[in-house]
């Protein structure tokens, strides 16, 4: 993190874009982001960025600022139902491997001299497709619980920390950081508007 004021910048984009009378009371440089909070707004310009390069809110608007670990959630949500899914099956194809159904059943298969041919041949085939579904309950429910480990890892990685300037009645301005000076930025920019502090959400 680095002061720099306008005044001295070599790019002088963000001044171009101050109104008439508009004065910067402080400025902030983090990871390639200028935030600067003047007598009017507060400005974000991220000329790296990958959404919106130049954000501003006057600043009455602003609530807050605080450092936020986020990550793709849908890499959680998908890798916990990946972990429950496969934890029933698993559970299931353990559950009728050892409670013994598939040797009783076997052992419950009429003779093939049986009165009721019909009966028999359906007694038969059922040791065999309750095996069959136990084994699929076993391998489903292990490669589920094999995809809910990577996507987990998959959301780890994808964590990042993020500067978050909270606004009234909109979206909130975030600067992504890459280094660990993200608190001190939050806190000056809440001295510089006056506002109270919050804790980070790791």
């Amino acid at each position: 993190m680095s002061q720099s004021p306008l005044s001295q910048a070599t790019d002088d984009r963000l001044s171009s874009m101050l109104f008439q009378g508009e004065e910067v009371e402080e400025e902030l440089s983090v990871d390639g982001a200028r935030i600067a909070v003047t007598t009017h707004r507060v400005l974000v310009f991220t000329p790296n960025g990958e959404g919106r390069r130049f954000d501003h809110e006057d600043r009455p608007n602003v609530l807050d600022a605080s450092v936020e670990t986020v990550g793709r959630d849908a890499y959680a949500s998908w890798g916990a139902k990946s972990a429950v899914y496969g934890a029933v099956l698993l559970g299931g194809g353990v559950l009728l491997t050892a409670s013994g159904v598939l040797e009783r059943l076997d052992a419950a298969t009429p003779s093939e001299g049986a009165p009721d041919a019909g009966l028999g041949q359906f007694m038969g085939i059922l040791p065999d497709a309750f095996g069959m579904f136990a084994t699929g309950c076993l391998v489903g429910g292990g490669v589920l619980l094999v995809a809910a480990a990577a996507l987990a890892a998959v959301y780890v990685s994808s964590r990042s920390k993020e500067l978050v300037i909270e606004r009234a009645g909109r979206d909130p301005m975030r600067v992504p950081l890459r280094n660990d000076d993200g608190e001190q930025v939050a806190r000056r920019l809440r001295t510089a508007l006056g506002t109270a502090s919050k804790p980070s959400n790791d």
